[in-house]
C-alpha cells in the first residue's frame, strides 16, 4: 500500500503527510524541483500537440497542389492599334481527398482587369477515379473540341496568339458545366463524354460565330447539350509519336445566364464535329484541326449569323536548337521555328442559300519562333499575314511578341 501511495503522490506531498521525513530546507528544494518538473512536462505535452498539428498540416499540404500559367503580349498592326497586354494570369488549385476523389480548379484574370467578366472560374470539377476504364467527372470542364481548348498553356502551342480557327470556329476557352464519364479502356484509346449546359444564341454573330454565345456565369440549362471526344494513340516507333482525335457537340441554344429562355422565338440547335491530330517524328512537329458547325434554324437569330461555320489549319515546326547548345543555363532549352496556315469562315453557308460578301471568309498565315528557355517558360515572336475573300490579296500584317509560363 505504501509503495502505491508513493507512486501516485509527489515527494513533497508524502513529506507533508508524514509518510517521509525531511528537513525544512530539503522540503523547499523538493517542492521547487517538482514544480520545475511539472512545467517541463507541460512543455513536453505542448510540443507533442504542436508536432501532431504539424503532422496534420503536412498531410494536408501533401494533398494540396498549387500552380498556374500566364502570358504577356505586345501586338503591333499596320493600323497603329498597338498595345501591351497582360493577356491572362491563371491560378490552379487541386486537392486529393483520397486516392480516388480529386478536385481541380483554374481561376483566370484576363487583360489585368475585372471588367467584362474577365475574372472567372475557368475550370472547377471533381474526378471520381473508379478505374482506368471508367471514371466520373462533375463540375465546370473545358469543351473537349480541338487541341488548344483543353491544352492552352503558352508553352504548349506555337505563336503568341492562339490559332484563330480555335477562336472563331471552336471558341476557346470554352467552359461547360455538367457531368460525364471518361477513361482509358485500352493503352491506345481514351474517351470522355459529358452532359452539359449549352449556348445562348443571342450572342451569335456573323463575325465571331458562336463565340459570344458561351455562358460563363450561372449557365441556364433550358436546352442542354452533349459533348465528347475519342483519342487514338497508334503505336509507331520510339522516334514517332502520333495522336488522332475526333470530337463533337450537339445542343439547343435557347438559354440565358441565370436560367430560363433567352427570348429568341426559335428552336435552333447547334452541332459541331471536329477532328485533330498531333504527329512528332524526330525533330519535326505537325498538328492540325478541322471543324464544322451547323445551326439548324437561323431565321430568328441575329442577321448574318452563319447557318454553317467551317475552319481548318495545318502547322509544322522543328526543334532547331543543336544538342551541343543545350548546356549550362540552356540545358533544357529548345528553339522551334514554325509556320501555320489557317482558313476559316463564320458564314460558310447562310440561311436560304444566300451569298456572303466574303468578309468573314478569312485566311491567316503565321510565321514565327518559340524559344523555350525551359519546358515551362517560353519567349515568342511571329508575323501574321491576314486576308479575306472580300479584300482579296490585300493582306494585313500583324507583328506579335510575348512570353508565357506554367508553374507548379
Amino acid at each position: 500500500m505504501k509503495q502505491l501511495v508513493m507512486k501516485k503522490a509527489g515527494l513533497a506531498v508524502l513529506i507533508a503527510a508524514g509518510v517521509l521525513t525531511a528537513s525544512a530546507e530539503d522540503f523547499s528544494r523538493i517542492q521547487a524541483l517538482e514544480q520545475k518538473m511539472a512545467e517541463m512536462n507541460a512543455e513536453i505535452n505542448a510540443l507533442k500537440g504542436a508536432q501532431s498539428d504539424l503532422s496534420m498540416l503536412e498531410k494536408t499540404t501533401d494533398k494540396l497542389s498549387l500552380g498556374g500559367y500566364g502570358e504577356i503580349h505586345a501586338n503591333f498592326t499596320e493600323s497603329g492599334n498597338d498595345l501591351l497586354d497582360i493577356h491572362r494570369f491563371v491560378i490552379y488549385a487541386g486537392y486529393e481527398f483520397n486516392e480516388w476523389i480529386h478536385l481541380n480548379s483554374e481561376t483566370e484574370l484576363e487583360h489585368a482587369s475585372t471588367d467584362e467578366e474577365y475574372l472567372l472560374i475557368e475550370q472547377l470539377y471533381t474526378d471520381f477515379a473508379l478505374s482506368d476504364a471508367f471514371s466520373i467527372r462533375a463540375g465546370r470542364i473545358l469543351a473537349p473540341l480541338g487541341i488548344v481548348n483543353q491544352h492552352h498553356e503558352p508553352p504548349l502551342f506555337n505563336g503568341v496568339e492562339r490559332p484563330n480557327v480555335e477562336k472563331y470556329i471552336i471558341p476557346s476557352t470554352w467552359s461547360l458545366d455538367g457531368i460525364g464519364i471518361f477513361g482509358s479502356p485500352l493503352s491506345w484509346l481514351t474517351y470522355e463524354v459529358y452532359g452539359v449546359g449549352s449556348l445562348d444564341d443571342t450572342g451569335f454573330t456573323a463575325k465571331e460565330g458562336i463565340r459570344k454565345g458561351r455562358m460563363k456565369g450561372r449557365p441556364g440549362i433550358n436546352d442542354a447539350a452533349l459533348t465528347g471526344r475519342v483519342d487514338i494513340f497508334p503505336t509507331l516507333s520510339e522516334k514517332q509519336d502520333l495522336r488522332f482525335g475526333i470530337s463533337g457537340f450537339y445542343g439547343g441554344t435557347n438559354n440565358k445566364n441565370k436560367g430560363g429562355t433567352n427570348g429568341n422565338d426559335s428552336n435552333n440547335t447547334f452541332s459541331m464535329v471536329s477532328a485533330d491530330f498531333e504527329y512528332d517524328v524526330s525533330r519535326l512537329h505537325f498538328r492540325g484541326v478541322v471543324a464544322h458547325g451547323c445551326n439548324s434554324d437561323t431565321d430568328e437569330l441575329t442577321p448574318g449569323v452563319g447557318e454553317e461555320i467551317f475552319g481548318w489549319y495545318l502547322e509544322t515546326g522543328i526543334s532547331a536548337l543543336p544538342e551541343h547548345c543545350k548546356t549550362g543555363k540552356f540545358k533544357e532549352a529548345d528553339l522551334i521555328p514554325f509556320v501555320r496556315y489557317e482558313r476559316y469562315d463564320t458564314q460558310s453557308e447562310l440561311s436560304g442559300g444566300a451569298s456572303s460578301s466574303g468578309e468573314y471568309d478569312r485566311t491567316d498565315v503565321t510565321v514565327g519562333v518559340n524559344f523555350l528557355l525551359t519546358p515551362n517558360f517560353v519567349v515568342k515572336a511571329d508575323a501574321q499575314f491576314v486576308s479575306n475573300e472580300l479584300s482579296g490579296s490585300d493582306d494585313t500584317t500583324k507583328y506579335n511578341f510575348g512570353m508565357g509560363w506554367i508553374f507548379n
